[in-house]
């Protein structure tokens, strides 16, 4: 349904409810602010006493019996049964003298006077038909008996009529104009954020132009930052599923090469194809390295699941980076000695202790120095150094390899990603971006800062 059409449908109900509303108080108030009778009250008491007397066997005797009854209720009332010639049949107070026919004419005639005259008793002439003779029902009510306010309309014709109606349409009609006017400027403002979002797509970005500050602004508002944040997403997404077809690329050959091995070895094996007991042991260190090598990878990939279910589960507690340094690289001298790499080290011998996870920290620290050796080795030069400052401490691992190009600086710690000069330690694209988690899971950052052929830096800097 159209905002136009429940604009009118509004306005009608609106209109009608607020009418019929204030009908029901002002009767309501009145029933309880100004009690007393009205020309309804009288009407309806009259007919009931004509339908008393008839179920009561339509004699004079009902109709003294009926006449009793009411007179004991309204005490203040007088109730006259009258011939049509004016003869009195029962009268309450007493009266037994006829009417004249001027004088019935003239009750006739002013009963519609009577009811607004506040000095003199108020007269009402009632028609009765009881057993197919006419009687009247006539009743005298004083005037403080009277509710003192009620609301009449007469009108003689139509042209009274419309003379009154046609000004109080035009006074309900008048909002509706300039409500309408509102409502339609905001009606084709929701248009746009409807054609909007209709319009929206995977891979097309739409935004909405808005500048009013009120609610439908804000709403356009925030359509646009949830369009640009689904955008963001989609190219998120769609980065990640191309990231993951490079993968099981990767995998699919990687992991074809060491089973070929294996088993090409394992049938020579099996066939005892060997020449001799060294052999034997030459094919066994085979299969061993390579079903070595499927276990590393496997378990990386596992570990890649988990951080995806789980998130990266750390174990704080007091920790020294600057100790865990040096106890890594105390591991690493013999490798670097057979690689005729170059080691300048640089930690203090005094270092803050933080709360972090030890296991994790040393983790990251090693696929650096890692990718280090497996990439900048050629550089034969490898640094080591440690810093602390006013909000946190950072330690970065150097080396004068090849060095990264600055487009692949921008996605190199992205899971997943290889690009011509990758520097994951795992060799799938895995290992910097597990550094990645392990940095933001502390509160912490990784950066690198590389010039291709002089100097490649990574490092991690952590909060105090």
């Amino acid at each position: 349904m159209k905002l136009s059409l429940k604009l009118w449908l509004y306005f009608i109900v609106s209109s009608a409810a607020a009418i019929v509303l204030a009908v029901t108080l002002a009767l309501t108030l009145g029933q309880i602010l100004q009690p007393g009778h009205t020309y309804e009250t009288l009407k309806a008491m009259a007919d009931e006493m004509i339908l008393e007397v008839n179920q009561n066997g339509a004699k004079e005797t009902a109709l003294h019996e009926v006449t009793k009854i009411y007179q004991s209720e309204h005490p203040s009332f007088v109730f006259e049964w009258l011939h049509t010639d004016g003869a009195i049949v029962y009268a309450s107070d007493g009266r037994t003298q006829a009417y004249s026919p001027s004088e019935l004419i003239h009750m006739l005639a002013n009963e519609s006077d009577s009811y607004w005259d506040l000095e003199h008793p108020v007269s009402m002439m009632y028609p009765a038909d009881i057993s197919g003779y006419n009687y009247y029902l006539h009743l005298e009510i004083p005037p403080e008996a009277m509710r003192e306010s009620q609301i009449l309309f007469y009108f003689r014709s139509w042209t009274s009529f419309f003379s009154l109606i046609i000004p109080l349409l035009v006074f309900i009609i008048t909002p509706y104009f300039f409500t309408y006017h509102f409502f339609h400027s905001l009606r084709q403002r929701l248009t746009k954020i409807i054609d909007a979002l209709s319009g929206m797509s995977i891979d097309r970005r739409r935004e909405i132009h808005d500048d009013h500050n009120d609610e439908i602004g804000q709403l356009a508002d925030h359509f646009n930052t949830m369009s640009k944040r689904i955008h963001e997403q989609v190219v998120q997404i769609q980065d990640q599923e191309n990231k993951r077809k490079t993968l099981i690329s990767n995998l699919s050959h990687d992991l074809r090469t060491p089973l070929t091995n294996i088993l090409g070895y394992a049938k020579t094996l099996q066939r005892g194809l060997y020449k001799n007991g060294e052999e034997l042991q030459a094919y066994t260190d085979i299969i061993l390295s390579r079903s070595q090598y499927m276990e590393k990878l496997i378990n990386a990939l596992f570990q890649v699941s988990q951080y995806d279910l789980h998130g990266v589960q750390i174990e704080k507690a007091p920790t020294r980076i600057a100790v865990i340094l040096r106890k890594v690289l105390a591991e690493y001298i013999v490798v670097l000695e057979s690689k005729e790499i170059e080691a300048d080290i640089s930690i203090p011998d005094i270092s803050v202790t933080l709360m972090a996870d030890a296991n994790l920290l040393e983790r990251a620290i090693r696929n650096l120095i890692d990718n280090a050796i497996k990439y900048g080795s050629d550089g034969k030069y490898l640094r080591v150094e440690y810093k602390e400052g006013e909000e946190g401490v950072s330690f970065s691992v150097i080396d004068r390899g090849q060095g990264i190009l600055a487009e692949q600086q921008l996605l190199l710690f992205d899971r997943f990603y290889q690009g011509s000069q990758n520097r994951s330690s795992e060799g799938f694209g895995i290992g910097l971006s597990i550094v990645k988690e392990i940095a933001h899971a502390h509160g912490g950052e990784v950066t690198v800062d590389s010039v291709p052929g002089l100097e490649t830096r990574f490092s991690i800097t952590l909060p105090k």
